[in-house]
């Protein structure tokens, strides 16, 4: 009896046990759905709907870019591209092998794309080819039904109008890095305005099952297009202006008008097909356009630094003026040289001008009126006004890369050589050589300011809608501007001018001309012919003018690189553009 006791007893702990180690299995079971389905329901809600919802995104059309005479430049325009999802070897094989029907495909083309099957993440789009034909998409689309997990998207791509012309202001747009491949501006307006003209993305909510594969599409959200940008150029005077300046070998052009700031062209050449960058250079193209030796991709135009010789006799004269130095009528000999620290510096004209007043030494340039006004005024003062008209800063044009040129003090030498600045220095700095360095843009405005009256004159490449609003002026004096305006026109006018054989016109021009020297002159240089002397040592040539001469509108400034002289290279062409804005100006009141 004792015995029974003992096992009955024996199994109901037996009993109890198990059943308390249910009752503890099922309290942690549970406490783990109460877990999973409520602590953690945002958390596994979230993944779910993760792996349920694709956001495939939608790229927007890149704003356009027009001229100010309605000529497109970018522009955007279809393109087709073969897609294949990264689905299964074998069904990945048999679309390889359909596509190669319609589409032709190199033995290490799908090498590459097995190898991408093998990297993508599961179901990733695979792109095959991304450029097709007309032709080519003719034929695939109808075989397209055979085919699995192949698409053909329509994509947009940049497309140019004049891209030589246009490639240094316009500049290009490719593809951003990652899988968006959104178009990015890379230089010039498009990397200037890229964040107007990129537009907002846009995408497609659609719901996958379990293999990725798409079932519904639950929501849909349009992308925002880029802004459009209406520039100040015109898109004829730019094609000529280029044309002009392509018939050397490197140079550059500024049109500006006197009215506003606008640029009406702005050229470098040589240029470069922002067509072929955009798409799809190769490697080879790419390195010679890089190791190109005339730089095709730096912008003479603002990026480029020169002497600017002597155009800069301009910002001297006008600084002799306003500081009383001397007065128009003041004379100065110029016996074609003049000794300094038992050194000499010479006149271009080595026989000399004999006496010459401001007006005289602007129109034929003499460089010996400028050694002696420049001792009296001294490198602070010349400093001064180079500053204010523009000199030594950049003129902030809607442009990248923009180059601020170098202007020269005592202050700038003493830094960079840790030496003072010597009077010689003066000298050469007077007649826009030594160290002084511009940017063609910033001797065009140069004029511009003068012209305008107005040292707050200032360059746009945009076009603004809305002109009401008044800029601050900060005139110059009047007076002395007459004074320089006047020798100016002599400059292109009088029968001793510089400029008078290639820029007399009826219309009138005013300028200067202008070469700055590559090169230390030898004894035996003087008086010999830039031709005589290989192209990289021949003087850089200039030119910039103004007209019409009654009611001055336009300035045009003209750069070639290695020209020999201004007055018979960079002249000739500037009085071309003058023609061709003056026939433009006839014919249609607003260029």
């Amino acid at each position: 009896m004792l015995h029974n006791d003992n096992a009955k007893k024996e199994i109901q702990l037996r009993i109890k046990i198990v059943l308390s180690m249910v009752l503890l299995l099922m309290g942690t079971l549970v406490y783990n759905l109460y877990f999973l389905q409520v602590d953690c329901h945002h958390k596994y809600a979230m993944l779910s709907e993760k792996n349920r919802i694709r956001l495939w995104p939608l790229l927007p059309k890149r704003g356009r870019i027009f001229t100010v005479d309605g000529k497109l430049i970018a522009g955007n325009k279809y393109k087709y591209k073969l897609t294949l999802e990264s689905c299964a070897e074998n069904v990945f094989l048999e679309n390889l092998k359909l596509l190669e029907t319609c589409i032709a495909l190199e033995k290490n083309e799908k090498e590459d794309l097995l190898n991408l099957r093998k990297k993508a993440p599961r179901y990733a789009p695979i792109i095959v080819k991304d450029g097709l034909s007309w032709d080519e998409y003719a034929r695939l689309s109808l075989i397209l039904y055979r085919l699995n997990y192949v698409s053909i998207d329509h994509v947009y791509v940049r497309e140019y109008a004049m891209p030589l012309e246009f490639s240094h202001v316009i500049g290009y747009a490719a593809k951003s890095e990652g899988n968006l491949q959104i178009l990015t501006g890379k230089i010039g307006i498009e990397l200037f305005k890229n964040e107007e003209l990129v537009g907002k993305i846009g995408n497609v909510k659609t719901e996958i099952n379990a293999v990725g594969r798409k079932i519904r599409i639950l929501k849909k959200e349009a992308p925002t297009n880029g802004n459009d940008i209406l520039l100040t150029l015109n898109a004829d005077v730019q094609k000529y202006a280029f044309d002009l300046i392509a018939e050397e070998k490197a140079g550059a052009c500024v049109v500006l008008d006197i009215r506003d700031g606008g640029v009406i062209a702005l050229v470098s050449v040589p240029g470069f097909d922002t067509n072929l960058i955009a798409s799809k250079i190769n490697r080879d193209q790419w390195s010679s356009v890089l190791n190109d030796p005339l730089r095709p991709l730096m912008n003479r135009a603002i990026a480029g630094t020169y002497p600017p010789g002597s155009l800069f006799k301009i910002v001297v004269a006008f600084a002799a003026l306003s500081e009383g130095i001397i007065t128009p009528s003041d004379t100065f000999l110029c016996s074609g040289e003049i000794v300094l620290d038992n050194a000499s510096f010479h006149c271009w004209n080595r026989q000399g001008h004999g006496r010459v007043n401001v007006s005289d030494a602007l129109s034929m340039s003499c460089d010996c009126f400028f050694f002696e006004v420049s001792k009296k005024l001294g490198i602070d003062k010349i400093v001064e006004y180079a500053e204010k008209f523009g000199f030594g800063k950049k003129t902030d044009l809607e442009l990248p890369n923009e180059n601020s040129g170098l202007l020269p003090s005592k202050k700038w030498k003493l830094l960079r050589y840790g030496c003072s600045w010597k009077p010689y220095e003066t000298l050469i700095t007077s007649i826009g050589q030594g160290a002084l360095l511009a940017t063609l843009l910033q001797t065009a405005v140069m004029l511009g300011k003068l012209y305008s009256n107005d040292y707050n004159f200032a360059p746009t490449l945009i076009k603004s809608v809305d002109e009401s609003g008044k800029k601050i002026r900060n005139p110059l004096n009047a007076k002395h501007a007459a004074v320089i305006r006047d020798a100016l026109y002599q400059t292109c006018n009088s029968w001793n001018g510089t400029a008078v054989r290639s820029c007399k016109a009826d219309y009138g021009i005013s300028g200067k001309t202008g070469s700055s020297q590559v090169r230390k002159i030898k004894s035996g240089d003087a008086g010999v012919s830039q031709q005589n002397f290989p192209w990289h040592l021949r003087d850089h040539a200039f030119f910039a003018g103004v007209a019409p001469h009654k009611n001055p509108r336009y300035v045009v400034a003209v750069f070639i690189e290695h020209g020999g002289g201004g007055a018979k290279v960079a002249a000739p062409i500037a009085r071309k553009i003058f023609d061709k804005l003056m026939e433009i100006d006839l014919s249609s009141p607003h260029i």
